[in-house]
């Protein structure tokens, strides 16, 4: 309870103690989703460290409790970028729909956040999510474990956040992602591309809007 209480909400952690998760990986079919804020280094250049951290926690804590109260797992934070998952540790069915909705809540989220802030501390985001069979579990050291995910696919994921810098989008989901929600949101068919690593060209889409 006290390990996964820090990456899900507490009615997960509450559902997790009658199936505990395995430990070491297991195969599963998961949606990961990672977002990074866009010219953060030349943010950073023009706030104290104190005025930085503070920032950068308002703009983690609201984007967290999105992901939280759609069902999603945080994986980890690496400086102003978020990694997290659905389908771990409880296996949820429309784990492609819930990243997708929790990318627009972010995407609304941001936008009321910017128009409380000022001019020079509002930020650009970039989302990447992918779909497909990752290896999730407890990787690490008998000291010091990390639930976390691996495999081509979480790589897919990451290159997918990256390349919104090229189409100057700020939501990007592969064919997989798209093949499984393409009923329930609107989207804009962006590209063929072959990301670093995959030889197979992926078919790339942006997320608009959810259909309703």
């Amino acid at each position: 309870r006290s390990m996964f209480g820090k990456y899900v909400s507490p009615e997960v952690v509450s559902q997790m103690m009658d199936n505990p998760p395995e430990l070491g990986g297991i195969d599963r079919e998961l949606t990961v989703f990672f977002s990074d804020i866009r010219g953060f280094t030349s943010l950073s250049e023009t706030l104290t460290p104190q005025e930085l951290v503070k920032h950068l926690n308002e703009y983690l804590s609201a984007m967290t409790d999105i992901i939280l109260d759609t069902g999603g797992t945080l994986d980890k934070y690496v400086g102003d970028e978020i990694m997290c998952f659905w389908g771990a540790p409880l296996d949820v069915p429309d784990h492609a729909r819930r990243a997708c909705q929790c990318a627009l809540l972010q995407r609304k989220r941001l936008a009321e956040l910017n128009a409380a802030w000022p001019e020079e501390r509002r930020l650009a985001i970039g989302i990447g999510i992918n779909t497909g069979i990752m290896t999730v579990g407890n990787m690490g050291s008998a000291g010091r474990m990390n639930y976390t995910l691996m495999g081509d696919n979480v790589n897919l994921g990451a290159r997918l956040e990256g390349t919104n810098k090229v189409y100057g989008t700020m939501i990007i989901v592969s064919e997989y992602t798209y093949a499984q929600v393409k009923d329930e949101f609107i989207f804009r068919e962006l590209d063929t591309i072959r990301v670093k690593g995959k030889n197979r060209p992926v078919v790339i889409y942006e997320l608009v809007d959810e259909r309703a």
